[in-house]
């Protein structure tokens, strides 16, 4: 439920709640008001009021109390009849309400709001007669003025209360979200917000959800650089100490070998460089990607020529099965090395005297590469991570075989900045695939 259809129904509530409680409470008080009433003492008057001067003197009485207060009162004979002359049979409910009436000063609620109170006297000659009040609800002004001081009283107090229970159901998650904020400023980056905040179905709990998947995301990015950073430092320790070896060599030797060596070693150390800038670049989108319109079919063909030369000296045939006139949109170079890299990367590590197939289709607004090969695979654990700078899966994947681990990371940052993904999966009878997507543009 939203945050803002919680606080209409909890102002509703309250609104509610107060003009029930108003009510209710003017009703009590009320009744409190007319609890002193004392029937008995009005029934025993009458009684000998009747005694003395006969029904008529009842009856004037009654009627200048009435004028005064506004009561209507009854003399009711042993058998409910009444005893004044002028006055009729008393109507059915108010019979209903004497017969269920208590015997002494009893207080009953009649429909409309009036109240009934009766007493019961006895007369000098052994007869019981029953004396009937009808107090009428309030009326007049000073009613009026007290109902509305009620009602605002009671609203004061019932929607304070409504208010403080509303802002300290905000205001405590708010609370958490804040603590958690300063923890992860304070770089305590595994602090999330409690699981209580985080379950609630509404604005809040969003943003704590949000605030938890944002700060578990530092986390792993933090995380990942550090890696990376003690991965370049091994990385670029093993050439530097050879240039190192090489130089003290040649300075004693003056060979020309070991001038060779620092050269390679230093070509290494430069491609290295480059790769990891471009990583850069594109994990920044640095590194503007064109707009030019590819055919990508031929593309794909030429890269495999130039691979079929690599692979045959192990003896590892390279298929393509590539449908004619696929256009998408990117820059050509790093489009290029995005899909050599995968497709290198398939030669190096099937088994010789096998093949490594290539294919391309188009369905719908997107067209699929697909790389295979027959080598060992990949654990299923492991198939998002080789897609990060430096990781080997296995000591069969060694520098000597795999480089130094970017091509499949740079792969995956030209193909995402591209506006596609990549994705790699076991194959049932063994070896991996690659499958890249990319979105089909309309030919020039």
């Amino acid at each position: 439920m939203r945050l803002r259809t919680r606080l209409a129904l909890w102002f509703t509530l309250g609104i509610v709640v107060t003009v029930a409680m108003s009510f209710t409470l003017g009703s009590q008080l009320w009744r409190l008001m007319y609890r002193e009433y004392d029937a008995a003492a009005e029934a025993r008057t009458a009684a000998a009021l009747l005694a003395e001067e006969g029904p008529r003197a009842v009856e004037r009485w009654q009627r200048q109390l009435r004028r005064e207060d506004g009561i209507y009162r009854l003399l009711l004979d042993e058998h409910g009849a009444p005893l004044t002359g002028h006055d009729g049979p008393p109507p059915p409910r108010l019979r209903d309400a004497i017969a269920a009436s208590e015997a002494g000063n009893s207080l009953v609620q009649l429909p409309g709001g009036a109240l009934l109170k009766t007493a019961i006297v006895l007369t000098e000659d052994g007869h019981r007669l029953r004396w009937v009040a009808v107090i009428p609800p309030p009326r007049g002004p000073d009613m009026r003025r007290l109902d509305t001081l009620l009602l605002l009283a009671v609203g004061i107090v019932v929607m304070t209360l409504s208010a403080w229970l509303v802002a300290r159901r905000i205001t405590q998650p708010v609370a958490a979200l804040q603590r958690a904020s300063r923890a992860v400023a304070e770089g305590h980056l595994d602090a999330r917000v409690p699981a209580e905040v985080a379950g609630r179905h509404d604005e809040i709990g969003a943003l704590a959800v949000d605030f938890n998947h944002m700060a578990e995301r530092l986390q792993r990015l933090l995380d990942a650089q550090q890696q990376l950073l003690r991965d370049i430092s091994h990385e670029l320790r093993s050439p530097l100490a050879r240039l190192q070896i090489a130089a003290e060599l040649a300075r004693d030797t003056h060979a020309d070998a070991q001038f060779d060596r620092i050269e390679t070693e230093a070509a290494k150390l430069e491609e290295l460089i480059a790769q990891l800038l471009l990583i850069a670049r594109l994990e920044h989108r640095e590194t503007p990607l064109g707009s030019e319109v590819l055919e990508l079919d031929g593309l794909v063909e030429a890269l495999c020529e130039d691979a079929r030369f690599e692979a045959r000296a192990r003896g590892i045939e390279v298929r393509s099965q590539l449908q004619p006139d696929v256009h998408v949109r990117g820059q050509e170079n790093l489009l290029h090395s995005a899909i050599e890299n995968v497709v290198r990367n398939a030669i190096r590590y099937t088994a010789p005297g096998s093949a490594v197939e290539v294919r391309l289709q188009a369905v719908g607004g997107r067209c699929t590469i697909e790389v295979e090969d027959r080598g060992p695979g990949i654990p299923a654990d492991r198939l998002e991570a080789v897609f990060q700078p430096f990781v080997r899966v296995s000591e069969a994947r060694e520098r000597e075989s795999g480089g130094y681990g970017l091509g499949l990371a740079i792969a995956k940052r030209v193909i995402e900045a591209s506006g596609g993904r990549i994705a790699a999966e076991n194959r049932d009878g063994g070896g991996l695939r690659v499958r890249i997507e990319l979105p089909i543009a309309p030919p020039p």
